[in-house]
């Protein structure tokens, strides 16, 4: 019996509290990415998480090993994101998250230099202006690479080891084309990894079927991918895709019949969001009609209101694990692995 089965078994009212966790500092973002469930979807209100919530909320896990420190927004709007970085720091904590890069100037740059934070993830999806503002929504194309070569020739005058930067690229037939000059331009800047990322699709805008790759991919499409594999070895770039897999395998990977079965999330993991809801992991947010559903179906426990060791322990986790062992889990458990891979 692996380790895995064997938590699996544990009642969920003694499974130790997870280590890993995602925060949402804010709710709010300056771009309307045309792929993401914040501009389309039902969601909660804009709020920015403060200082003082933050604390009361990470003081509830006894040992955090990893906090990712983004949500459905740019987390460089909260104006108190280092001094998060940095408490969690000073608790030996791996600390990252996910930036559009236009808020990152140099002012912003040199305090996560200082206050320790250990990645920094630019989500990038196109390599000219047109495919970016075509994209994400807004025309901040130059102004982003400006504040990228900025950031990386400071961190290269004071010898500053981390941030470890990695460009974050979400593959659609829509700019999938784009992908080996944005490969390019990561080398001329000096980001040393570049990651693809499979499409979370929900049939609005870009976020449709029709733009996604996995499973999907014709030979030519195949054959680019391969390609930017070639060519990230010349440029001594690492090319990865989100998980375990290679780029390649991420669209072409077989999940079986019950293709959630192999996540650990609803055992290891949880996602607060600014609002205090307790969510199983990063993509409840995607797929749902209304905030009704958002609610019924997806929220756990508000930390707000409850613990974090009451909602890990309490019934809606509980019913949350029982249905994700059977063969009818949540909805946005069913379709993980057949629209995004876990």
């Amino acid at each position: 019996m692996t380790t895995t089965q064997q938590i699996r078994m544990i009642p969920s009212q003694q499974l130790a509290l997870p280590r890993s966790i995602y925060i949402e500092p804010t709710s709010r973002c300056n771009e309307l990415c045309q792929q993401c469930p914040r501009t389309f979807l039902s969601r909660e209100e804009d709020r920015d998480l403060t200082y003082d919530e933050f604390r009361a909320i990470v003081d509830q896990f006894p040992v955090l090993d990893r906090v990712v420190l983004h949500g459905l927004g740019e987390p460089l709007l909260n104006k108190d994101l280092p001094k998060m970085v940095r408490y969690l720091k000073r608790r030996g904590t791996y600390v990252l998250f996910n930036s559009n890069g236009t808020l990152l100037n140099e002012k912003r740059g040199q305090a996560l230099i200082d206050a320790g934070l250990d990645e920094y993830r630019l989500s990038m999806d196109g390599a000219t202006r047109e495919m970016y503002a075509r994209v994400r929504g807004v025309d901040a194309f130059d102004k982003i690479w400006r504040n990228m070569r900025a950031f990386i020739d400071m961190q290269k005058q004071q010898d500053a080891q981390k941030p470890a930067v990695s460009l974050w690229f979400t593959a659609m037939r829509e700019n999938l084309q784009d992908l080996p000059g944005l490969i390019r331009i990561a080398a001329e800047v000096g980001i040393k990894e570049v990651y693809m990322q499979r499409l979370v699709y929900f049939e609005v805008g870009l976020a449709a079927s029709k733009q996604s790759l996995f499973r999907r991919a014709t030979y030519d499409e195949l054959t680019l991918i391969q390609e930017c594999e070639q060519l990230c070895k010349e440029l001594g770039i690492t090319f990865s895709a989100a998980g375990s897999a290679t780029p390649l395998e991420s669209v072409l990977r077989d999940f079986g019949e019950r293709p959630w079965s192999g996540c650990k999330r609803p055992y290891s993991l949880t996602y607060i969001t600014s609002s205090g809801n307790v969510l199983s992991c990063c993509f409840a947010p995607f797929g749902h009609r209304s905030a009704r559903e958002y609610r019924e179906e997806r929220v756990l426990g508000n930390i707000f209101e409850e613990s974090i060791e009451q909602i890990w322990h309490g019934e809606r986790y509980a019913a949350f694990r029982q249905a994700f062992e059977s063969d009818h889990p949540a909805r946005h458990c069913a379709q993980c692995g057949l629209n995004w891979s876990y």
